[in-house]
């Protein structure tokens, strides 16, 4: 007889604190809804960024009112399209942390089927970008900063090696 404990018995079933502790703990913002939107559970770390309570956060709209204006339009397109296909969640938006500044966030979700393949569930996570998209954006900036600063050069470089020309000619 084997004694080995197959993997499934190495793991043990989470529970609601279990669960809780763990969404508590990781870096991301985690928030649950329903098939159709509907937000029914953030994790501590969203009430802390937003300032909003829990009761505050559930809802279908909600978070659209913390997003940066000019990425609303944008992130309410993603979404629906991701509620009516069932396909996965993945943008990059600003949201508004509860001092007032905008900070970016890696919004993903991946949708939660039953055993008969319906949809019943979507899990997400807002990821903080915002270090990264900065610095990616002073990257850019310097870049075309340098360039500016090559094609200048290159434009006096011909100047002047058509000055010489011309003083060559001229002899």
């Amino acid at each position: 007889m084997n004694s080995a404990a197959s993997p499934s018995d190495a793991i043990p079933t989470a529970g609601p604190e279990q669960f809780t502790f763990l969404a508590d703990m990781i870096p991301q913002l985690v928030w649950i809804t329903d098939a159709t939107g509907f937000h029914t559970y953030f994790n501590q770390r969203w009430i802390d960024f937003t300032g909003y309570t829990l009761a505050d956060s559930v809802g279908p709209e909600m978070w659209n009112n913390l997003l940066h204006p000019d990425d609303r339009a944008r992130a309410s397109k993603v979404w629906g399209h991701s509620l009516a296909t069932g396909a996965d969640y993945e943008i990059e938006y600003r949201f508004r942390a509860a001092d007032g500044a905008y900070r970016w966030f890696l919004g993903q979700a991946r949708p939660w089927r039953d055993a008969a393949g319906a949809l019943t569930t979507w899990f997400g996570t807002c990821t903080d970008i915002h270090d990264q998209k900065i610095a990616a954006e002073q990257l850019q900036s310097s870049y075309a900063d340098l360039e500016a600063k090559v094609t200048f050069r290159n434009l006096e470089l011909e100047h002047q090696v058509q000055a010489l020309q011309r003083q060559l000619s001229a002899k």
